[in-house]
């Protein structure tokens, strides 16, 4: 039998977002131990800008990316990394094909690189947004887990997309603990902690600086 999972969640109301509620919901299929995921590689997104405000497609895979290496304490592999290494290994360029030709490529060659891979699909065809995060096993591409979220404030933009990715790599965290023993959640615990100190290195160079907080970093 699938766990299901329902909740309407306070989230923190931070500066920096307009996500002031939101009502998720996620689903873990059957056999499935979150527990056992070290590495989780962004796909590319199921999404169309329907607005101005919203970003281009290859900035949103970038926004989710970045949402999970400074949210995740598991390892998060950019849809860059996979295409790049797809094309050392294979001399396959992906970005040199047409969408569903590159998802095969990407999806057969996934179970090199990832252990899991996020597909993220993004509804836009009413006034507020909806998104869902699925997780797939990059061995046999089984569906594992499915998050999405809504909201009354969800707008259609970079920031408030990016705050709904962070929202899912949090939470897959936060399910992947129940079934984990007291020192797994412990290092489990430390490595957000260490992800929550990153990103709070990000934003201070991003304030100081008014550069791209990113390529500061990796300066650094």
């Amino acid at each position: 039998m699938k766990k299901f999972f329902a909740a309407l969640m306070m989230l923190a109301v931070f500066v920096t977002s307009s996500i002031a509620s939101a009502a998720y919901e996620e689903n873990i299929e059957d056999d499935v131990d979150l527990g056992a995921v070290k590495k989780i590689a962004v796909a590319y997104p199921n999404y169309y800008k329907t607005e101005e405000a919203e970003p281009e497609i290859y900035d949103l895979t970038k926004d989710i990316y970045n949402s999970g290496r400074f949210t995740s304490s598991r390892e998060i592999v950019s849809y860059e990394d996979v295409a790049a290494a797809i094309r050392r290994d294979t001399g396959i360029d992906i970005y040199s094909l047409d969408i569903p030709e590159a998802e095969k490529v990407y999806t057969e060659h996934i179970k090199r690189y990832a252990d899991t891979y996020v597909v993220t699909t993004v509804t836009n065809n009413s006034k507020r947004p909806w998104l869902f995060f699925y997780v797939y096993d990059a061995n046999d591409s089984r569906l594992m887990y499915t998050y999405s979220i809504q909201s009354n404030v969800l707008d259609k933009s970079a920031k408030d997309y990016a705050k709904a990715a962070e929202e899912f790599f949090k939470q897959f965290d936060e399910t992947a603990k129940k079934n984990m023993s007291r020192e797994e959640r412990k290092q489990l615990e430390e490595k957000q902690k260490q992800a929550r100190i990153y990103k709070r290195k990000v934003d201070k160079v991003t304030y100081k600086t008014g550069k791209d907080k990113l390529d500061m970093v990796r300066k650094k």
